[in-house]
C-alpha cells in the first residue's frame, strides 16, 4: 500500500512524461477528489495510506489524462466565476477569459441598467455557467439562455436548477436570437469564433471538445455576422451587445458593428493577459 506523497509524485512524473501541462498541479487534483480532501490536507497528511480501492479509482483517472481527455470532463466540473458547474463532452469548458465576459456584463448592467428590469440574452449558453451568474448577481433580471442542441440545453438545464436560477433563466433551443421571444436590454454572447482551417492546430484537449462550440467557419465570424443580423429585431433601442472573441477579429467586427448599427459606437475590454478580448456594441452611442 502506498503513502499519499508517493503517489502524488507518481501520478505527478506519468503525466509530465506525457507532455501533460501543469502535470503537478493536475496530479493534486486527482489526489485531492479520489481521497475527497482538501489541498491543505494532502500537504498536512503526507504519510496517509492509499487504499486499493483508491488507487484504482485515479489509475482509471489517469489512464483518460492520458490520452488528453480534459481534466474538466474526467470531473465533470469546472469552477466559473465563484461556482461550480457540471459538464459533459456536450459542452465546452468555461475559460477564466470568459469570466471578464460575466464581470463586464455585470459592470454594465448595475452602472446603466439597474434600474429597470433587465432582459438578457445569453447566446451560445453551453453549460449555462454566463447565464446562471448573471441571474445570481442580478436578481431583477431574466435571461434567456440558448443554444442549438438538446444535449448541450440537458446539462444548462440541470446547473440552472441546481444553482436556485430557474425561475429567472428561460432556456430556449434554436438558432441564435430565434429563440428569444422579445427585444432585449443586453446580449452576451461566447460564439465560436476559431477559423476552422485553425482547429488541428488546437491543443489535442481543445480538439475533444465538441466541434459546434469551437468552429467558427472559415474566418471564424460566421455566427458572429449572423447574430448582429437578427440582433437588428432583438435588440431594443438602448440595448448593447458585449461579444467575446479573438483579438485579432475586434477590428473587422466594429466594422460590421457599425454597419447594422450605425448610430452606434464600440470599445474594447481586455483579458487578464492583456489581450483585447471583449467587444461591447452600444447600438445607440452614448453620450
Amino acid at each position: 500500500m502506498s503513502v499519499l506523497r508517493t503517489v502524488i509524485q507518481d501520478t505527478h512524473q506519468k503525466l509530465e512524461a506525457a507532455g501533460i501541462p501543469d502535470a503537478r498541479l493536475e496530479a493534486e487534483v486527482f489526489v485531492m477528489n479520489v481521497m475527497r480532501m482538501a489541498r491543505q490536507s494532502i500537504f498536512a497528511e503526507q504519510e496517509t495510506d492509499v487504499s486499493a480501492q483508491q488507487q484504482i479509482a485515479l489509475d482509471a483517472f489517469l489512464e483518460r489524462r492520458l490520452l488528453r481527455e480534459p481534466l474538466a470532463y474526467i470531473l465533470g466540473q469546472r469552477e466559473f466565476y465563484g461556482i461550480n458547474v457540471i459538464l459533459t463532452p456536450a459542452v465546452m469548458i468555461p475559460r477564466p477569459e470568459t469570466e471578464g465576459l460575466v464581470e463586464h456584463a455585470l459592470f454594465i448592467a448595475m452602472m446603466g441598467m439597474e434600474s429597470r428590469d433587465l432582459l438578457i440574452a445569453d447566446v451560445g449558453t453551453g453549460s449555462g455557467a454566463i447565464a446562471i451568474n448573471l441571474a445570481m448577481h442580478l436578481p431583477a433580471a431574466k435571461i434567456f439562455a440558448v443554444d442549438v442542441a438538446d444535449a448541450v440545453l440537458d446539462v444548462a438545464a440541470y446547473n440552472v436548477r441546481v444553482h436556485g436560477v430557474a425561475g429567472r433563466v428561460s432556456l430556449g433551443i434554436g438558432d441564435l436570437l430565434d429563440p428569444v421571444p422579445e427585444p432585449v436590454d443586453l446580449i452576451v454572447a461566447n460564439l465560436p469564433y476559431i477559423p476552422t482551417g485553425r482547429i488541428p492546430t488546437l491543443q489535442p484537449e481543445v480538439q475533444q471538445e465538441p466541434a459546434l462550440a469551437l468552429d467558427g467557419g472559415p474566418d471564424g465570424l460566421c455566427l458572429i455576422r449572423r447574430l448582429l443580423t437578427q440582433a437588428e429585431a432583438k435588440l431594443k433601442d438602448s440595448g448593447i451587445i458585449l461579444l467575446e472573441m479573438d483579438p485579432e477579429q475586434i477590428p473587422a467586427v466594429q466594422k460590421l458593428a457599425l454597419n447594422h448599427f450605425q448610430e452606434g459606437s464600440t470599445s474594447v475590454e481586455q483579458d487578464l493577459a492583456g489581450m483585447d478580448r471583449i467587444l461591447t456594441i452600444f447600438r445607440q452611442s452614448p453620450e
